[in-house]
């Protein structure tokens, strides 16, 4: 029971995870401008710079398409003075997706500079982005400064750890595969994982099924010593330890698994365009713009809102019922309860997920539970 509460916060935790990977974190304004620009006031060197533009005219405002030029003009603070900077993309395909934006009266818009970041934001300092438009047939420039900071402690961990080795094996796969296919590449990552893992996982799964088979005896000590819960602790504690339960075991693996899967959210979010110093040695040389990005018809750099999400949580709901194909129902029990709620509403929280995420995320997950359900069907006819 208790590992299934653990289970059920910790995907709590990554839905707070994912809602601030997709927050920009945008600075508050408070100006009577006709047009505010805003971004975080604090960006690490290295991670993408977004800018916000809110129209607060009565007028419409509008950003034109100059790929493969930098859209906005930057500059950078040198010597007590302003110096521009400007990019150009040395792959002119990167600029198929880039669209002139239209900002009605009232409306906002997220620009994203991540194309240009590595030439534009490539020193610590201070920066600032300008944008010029007509509004009542005069021109006006508006402007926004902020900081380009270095890497903090847990960001430079956070990259040395799992970051980097998940982009260079992922780009070492893709440089290998036929036709440097990001779907095989991708499948191959997962295998690799759950190899890896395959160990703690059937422990995992082998102490999940444990913890089934004296659920029984675990509620009915809940009743016997409902108003002693010193006496309910030792005596489940006694259980735990005569059937050699770990009640945290099946824990380990997910709290491997979820690190992974935000790391390669973040590696494919931002592979097409990665700084070459984050490869390891002759990795460096490889041309990302060779990649093929489209697996059996799926686009895995772009959301897909409804197959891939509905796959993905019909694998998971089936992986669900198999953990607990082997359990002994208890009516009316709170672990009962949980067992049903986490049968359905796990599925349609990950499902969720998927719809809001790069396929390749999705892709990953799918493959991964694929993997599960595998491993699930052994442990289930396994006599131990």
């Amino acid at each position: 029971m208790q590992n299934k509460i653990v289970r059920l916060l910790f995907f709590l935790l990554v839905f707070l995870l994912l809602l601030q990977v997709f927050s920009k974190g945008q600075t508050p304004v408070n100006t009577t401008d006709e047009v505010v620009l805003s971004s975080k006031s604090k960006i690490a060197i290295g991670k993408e710079v977004t800018l916000g533009i809110e129209n607060r005219s009565a007028d419409i405002i509008v950003v034109p398409n100059v790929c493969p030029k930098n859209p906005l003009s930057v500059e950078n603070y040198k010597n007590g003075e302003w110096v521009k900077k400007e990019a150009t993309l040395s792959d002119a395909s990167l600029c198929k997706d880039q669209k002139e934006i239209v900002i009605q009266p009232k409306g906002k818009a997220q620009i994203s500079l991540k194309l240009w970041s590595k030439d534009l934001f490539g020193e610590i300092g201070k920066y600032r982005i300008s944008y010029k438009t007509l509004l009542a047939g005069k021109e006006k420039t508006y402007v926004h400064e902020f900081e380009i900071a270095p890497q903090g402690f847990m960001s430079k961990w956070w990259d040395t750890l799992l970051y980097r080795p998940i982009l260079n094996t992922l780009f070492f796969l893709i440089a290998k595969v036929p036709g440097h296919n990001l779907g095989w590449a991708i499948l191959l990552l997962t295998v690799m994982i759950k190899l890896i893992l395959l160990v703690p996982n059937q422990k995992a799964l082998k102490s999940q099924k444990a913890l089934q088979v004296i659920q029984p005896q675990l509620e009915a000590l809940k009743i016997k010593y409902k108003d002693s819960p010193q006496k309910l602790a030792e005596e489940t504690m006694k259980i735990w330890k005569d059937h050699k339960v770990n009640p945290m075991g099946s824990c380990l693996p997910m709290l491997i698994q979820f690190p992974i899967l935000i790391a390669l959210f973040y590696v494919v979010r931002d592979g097409l365009t990665v700084d070459p110093k984050l490869l390891y040695g002759s990795l460096s040389q490889f041309d990302p713009a060779g990649m093929n990005t489209v697996f059996f018809g799926l686009a895995l750099t772009k959301v897909n809102a409804i197959f891939l999400p509905l796959a993905i949580g019909l694998l998971q709901f089936f992986q669900i019922r198999l953990s607990f194909a082997k359990a002994k129902p208890v009516a009316q029990s709170q672990a009962a309860m949980m067992n049903k709620m986490m049968q359905y509403v796990l599925p349609v929280m990950i499902g969720f997920f998927s719809a809001s995420l790069p396929a390749a995320v999705g892709f990953y997950w799918g493959i991964s539970t694929l993997f599960a359900i595998g491993q699930q069907v052994v442990v289930n006819r396994s006599k131990t």
